[in-house]
Parts: C-alpha cells; structure tokens; sequence
C-alpha cells in the first residue's frame, strides 16, 4: 500500500519537497496544500508601469506576522550607495532613507503615493534573517518533533534560509526526510 505525503504551502520550498517526492524511485501520493490563490509564496513576480518585471523573494526580511503580511514592497539599499553616503559625511537617518526608498520605488516601479506605513531600520554589514534565539528555538522543535514521534519536516525560509535556493534545498532535504533515504533528481 502506498503512502500519502501531505505538503502544507506551495511556496518555493513545498513545491521543490513536492518535486522531490514525486521523483523518488517508488513516489509516495503527494498531496500538496495551498492557502493563496497562487503558488510560489512569498516569490512572486511584479510589472511594472513600464513593463519591467521585478522579481520579490523569500519572506526572510519582511517584518513578522499581520505587518509582514501586508507588506506590498521592501526596499534594500546598501552596497557602493550607502558607502559614498558615508564618505561624503552625509548623516544616515531613517528619513533619509525613506525618502530614498520612495524615490526608488517611484523610479524603478512608478509608485507615486507614498506608503501608507514605512518601517526604516539600517543593518549595516548584514541582511537580517532570523530573531535571536531561532537555531535554539529550530533545534527544540525538532527534538519535539523527534520525541513526540511526530510525522512532520520543517521546510521553509521561516526554519533554514532565506534565499531562493536555501529555501529550494530546504524542500529536498524535508523529501529526503520524508523518504528516509538519500534521493538525487
């Protein structure tokens, strides 16, 4: 009798472990689950007034929970702009980079209206990813997990990565977890 592997979220990493999964050698049925009306999560693709197509990643620097939800855009600067700001001796504040931001977004995406919430915070040298105390928080749940016996993988840019391909190997792990051997596509 064949198993059935439920994946909960069609975001880049359920869809990669539903891939994974079908792929195996003796593939499980694999249901998977979506909440949206779309696939992809957090990944999506947005068109601009001018027709360029710009693509918005993972969720891993949006602000957490009903915020981060309603979060339509984000904005990063850094690199050689924040470098000759600074070696200019211009000051770095938060309205600074507002303004920025919406002069960016006005440019590159035709956003006239300006926010109806901004949330400014400089991290310099870093892209922040994960609250203090998340590998700990991660390592007890799946000991939890382990200990409950629980038929559950943690897959996902809110557990391992943020970036396109953490979140994509994140799934192959979770259907190798699932598969209980090393599976290669």
């Amino acid at each position: 009798m064949s198993r059935t592997v439920v994946v909960l979220g069609g975001g880049i990493s359920g869809l990669a472990a539903s891939y994974h999964l079908s792929r195996a050698p003796y593939p499980p049925k694999v249901v998977l689950v979506e909440g949206s009306e779309r696939l992809g999560g957090w990944i999506r693709s947005v068109r601009g007034r001018d027709g360029a197509i710009f693509e918005l990643g993972p969720r891993g620097i949006r602000p957490a929970g009903a915020l981060g939800a309603r979060t339509l855009l984000m904005v990063m600067m850094g690199g050689s702009w924040l470098q000759t700001l600074e070696a200019s001796g211009c000051v770095l504040s938060q309205e600074l980079f507002q303004q920025q931001a919406q002069e960016a977004a006005a440019t590159q995406l035709g956003l006239k209206e300006p926010p109806s919430y901004c949330l400014v915070h400089l991290h310099k040298n870093c892209i922040p990813q994960y609250t203090l105390g998340h590998w700990q928080t991660l390592e007890s749940a799946r000991q939890f997990l382990t200990a409950q016996r629980l038929p559950l993988t943690l897959a996902g840019a809110s557990y391992e990565g943020v970036a396109v391909n953490d979140c994509i190997e994140s799934g192959r792990q979770a259907a190798v977890s699932v598969l209980g051997t090393e599976h290669h596509s």
